[in-house]
């Protein structure tokens, strides 16, 4: 399923599975790994506005923070980096967000 679908239809209240979880998981790894390759990928669009409020993000978040959002939520790390964090970082490296 397409990741962008899970993460639609959890801004309207569905909740995610562990398996979707795993799956939303792996696409960001994926992404994070693809970003020095192209930034002209889906997941550094803007979500809608609806999307980023039931994320509790500013309006006009990408994708990708959204996707890293909802994995900090339902994958909450005890020490280091959460994984917005990580993608925020990358996404200021490649000069695609100002800090």
């Amino acid at each position: 399923m397409n990741y962008q679908l899970l993460i639609e239809s959890y801004s309207f209240g569905t909740p995610l599975s562990r398996e979707e979880i795993a799956l939303l998981s792996l696409e960001l790894e994926t992404q994070i790994m693809n970003i020095n390759i192209s930034t002209d990928f889906a997941c550094f669009k803007t979500a809608p506005s609806h999307i980023c409020k039931a994320l509790n993000l500013r309006k006009g978040t990408f994708w990708i923070m959204c996707l890293a959002q909802i994995l900090d939520l339902h994958k909450p790390l005890k020490v280091g980096k959460t994984k917005s964090v990580e993608v925020f970082d990358l996404l200021l490296k490649k000069g695609l967000v100002i800090g």
